[in-house]
């Protein structure tokens, strides 16, 4: 089994710190479908999810993700399975229930998102929606992590960040303190 504090190339005391997270699609189907996937962190991906959005809920930080998410939501890439048209409706009511909470943050998929991606995509042979999801981390302030279940998105980034974002496997290991007057739970 792999090594617990191992994160790709980074081990624990390495992580960056989780400040505003960008997280893919992929993290936010695991936390709906309380995927109980093991992780190499020893952890399940419910799990982590689960602290994620309990960090955000408490006002550590809020989550970033792009509009794009939306229309990813359909497709349960692990499974290599898109939902059918009848099995959409519940998907999406307990997808938009996690979109509509104000620590959650929509980047719109605008033309300077499109731009960045293009470019990112050309330099490093990335498909447009993974590029969409790094270049809507990359232009939103504050962002410094991009967490994924994509080895073959995160693998392309072992050597460090892109433009000051870490692409990585999702963790809550190292949160900072609770901001003053922040609450508990």
């Amino acid at each position: 089994m792999p090594d617990p504090v191992e994160q790709g190339h980074l081990r624990l005391e390495t992580l960056p710190p989780i400040s505003d997270p960008y997280l893919d699609a992929s993290v936010l189907l695991a936390h709906i479908k309380v995927e109980q996937i093991l992780t190499g962190r020893g952890r399940t991906r419910a799990e982590i999810t689960t602290a994620l959005f309990e960090g955000a809920e408490q006002g550590r930080y809020k989550i970033i993700t792009s509009t794009l998410t939306i229309a990813e939501v359909r497709r349960l890439r692990e499974s290599g399975k898109e939902l059918s048209p009848d099995e959409l409706p519940a998907i999406n009511a307990l997808f938009k229930r996690f979109m509509e909470h104000e620590w959650i943050i929509l980047v719109e998929v605008s033309r300077a998102v499109a731009e960045k991606a293009q470019e990112l995509g050309a330099v490093y042979g990335m498909n447009p929606p993974d590029a969409i999801h790094l270049a809507s981390a990359i232009l939103t302030p504050g962002c410094s992590v991009l967490m994924v279940w994509d080895k073959s998105f995160s693998g392309k980034f072992q050597a460090g960040p892109v433009e000051g974002v870490h692409v990585l496997e999702p963790y809550f290991e190292g949160l900072a303190p609770l901001p003053s007057g922040g609450s508990s739970g």
